[in-house]
């Protein structure tokens, strides 16, 4: 029976009118409302809004509440780099190198062809050093004469044995024995003069001591004469000895003393023959070492002069094998014709350096350039190498051009930029372990490191900048 059915007499029950809307109201939906065993046989949709909410629900809930807030807090402390972005391209380290030959001559061979990779100092192309070499190997001669002259020389100035220099006894064994040879005979000679001189000096000196023995026998016989003789002259007067007898006592001591006096006389003169003799001697050895001393150094200064030129013959002969100055690549060959005549400094390759490092030249918008200056640190990136596979070469930002600059090729966008210049540190990218085959004109992509902001601010920077400028247009 509904609880706002009338009674049969037409009006509402005194119940009924008793009761508010709102007490009618409740009890009307707890009359209606349905039992748990009634969403069997109701729809899924209205099922589960009977049941109300479950707790996977409000797990779901509290995990994405959860996501956002770690996000939120890892987008505020996280910081990321910034950078600005140059497009540019691989450029020559140096200028192009063009390889010259100073003497010229026939081309004997070519060793490299165009757009070959050469390392320092490999042999690219060699002239015919026929002429070189034989005046080389002359001066060479020359030296090694010298050398042996110089041994035979010192060993004479220095009175000593002649020792062959040990690079001579290979190359030259005949050259030594001819100077020792030549040694030997100017010993012999030597000795030889020394020889009489000494002959000489001992005969000076035998007749220095037979008259010194002289002088001291008829110092003696003269003594005893004069002894004899005043001993006998009293006796004349007593009549025991005749005046004869005194007067040949006399005359025996004046003769005994003339010879006395010859002898000392003649001794100075045998003395000073004695010594001459000697210096003689003296004078031979000292002119025969100053001769030797003179010659040696004539030879010295002849090989310091010869040592010279042959400097400049072997460099001569060097530069017959023509050389890579640098690591590079050959750009082009002047002189393709084997037997072909090189004029002296003429042009033979030309060869674009290849370094150690990479240069880069790259653009900048002119937006960009305020946070810019030279030693920041960027990463290359060559489109020849995919970054994700290579990586990119660390490098430094080396030079800022001081104005704009426009494109100088006709039709190119005529839009300015700043020219920075770029210099990796190494030829072999971060993800690799050998240096890669690089070479000017390839494409590259400049990411220089202004900076660090944080997620957070990348995320809020359109809101910012459009609330800055929001609201102003007409």
């Amino acid at each position: 029976m509904s609880l706002l059915a009338k009674p049969e007499g037409g009006d509402p029950s005194p119940a009924c009118r008793r009761l508010g809307l709102k007490e009618l109201a409740g009890r009307i939906g707890a009359a209606i409302k349905p039992r748990p065993d009634d969403t069997a046989f109701m729809r899924e949709s209205c099922a589960a809004a009977m049941e109300g909410p479950r707790y996977f629900t409000h797990w779901i809930l509290w995990s994405t509440l959860a996501f956002f807030v770690a996000a939120f807090i890892w987008a505020a402390v996280t910081n990321v780099d910034e950078v600005t972005v140059g497009e540019g391209k691989v450029i020559p380290s140096s200028r192009v190198q063009v390889v010259q030959n100073l003497e010229g001559g026939i081309v004997s061979e070519i060793m490299v062809r165009v757009g070959q990779v050469v390392q320092k100092g490999q042999p690219l192309m060699r002239i015919d050093d026929t002429r070189f070499t034989s005046s080389y190997k002359e001066g060479q001669a020359k030296d090694s004469a010298l050398i042996a002259r110089i041994a035979r020389l010192t060993a004479e100035a220095n009175n000593t044995s002649f020792v062959a220099p040990r690079q001579l006894e290979q190359t030259s064994p005949k050259l030594l024995e001819e100077e020792r040879s030549l040694y030997d005979s100017r010993q012999r000679e030597l000795q030889a003069n020394l020889a009489v001189l000494k002959q000489q000096t001992d005969q000076r000196r035998q007749e220095l001591a037979e008259k010194r023995s002289r002088e001291a026998q008829l110092q003696q016989s003269y003594g005893l004469v004069a002894k004899e003789l005043a001993l006998t002259s009293p006796l004349v007067q007593k009549g025991a000895v005749s005046d004869v007898e005194v007067l040949r006592l006399e005359r025996q001591a004046n003769d005994m003393k003339g010879d006395l006096d010859a002898t000392r006389l003649a001794m100075p003169r045998l003395d000073a023959a004695y010594r001459e003799a000697r210096q003689k001697i003296d004078e031979l050895t000292a002119h025969f070492r100053a001769d030797a001393m003179k010659d040696l150094n004539q030879a010295r200064a002849e090989q310091t002069a010869l040592s010279a030129a042959n400097i400049a013959l072997e460099d001569r002969v060097t530069r017959t094998l023509v050389r890579a100055p640098l690591r590079g690549m050959v750009k082009q060959i002047k002189i393709n014709t084997v037997g072909g005549v090189v004029q002296p400094g003429m042009d033979l390759l030309e060869i674009v350096p290849l370094g150690d490092t990479l240069l880069i030249e790259a653009r900048v918008r002119p937006s960009d350039i305020a946070f810019l200056h030279p030693g920041q640190d960027a990463t290359v990136k060559l489109s020849a190498y995919d970054f994700s596979i290579y990586g990119g070469f660390p490098a430094t930002v080396e030079d800022i051009s001081a104005d704009t600059l426009l494109p100088e090729r006709p039709g190119e966008k005529a839009d300015s930029y700043y020219r920075i210049l770029v210099r990796t540190r190494q030829n072999r990218p971060s993800g690799q372990s050998e240096p890669v085959t690089i070479v000017p004109g390839m494409i590259a992509t400049v990411d220089i490191r202004t900076g660090r902001r944080t997620v957070l601010h990348y995320l809020l920077k359109p809101v910012i900048k459009t609330r800055e400028t929001a609201l102003r247009e007409r």
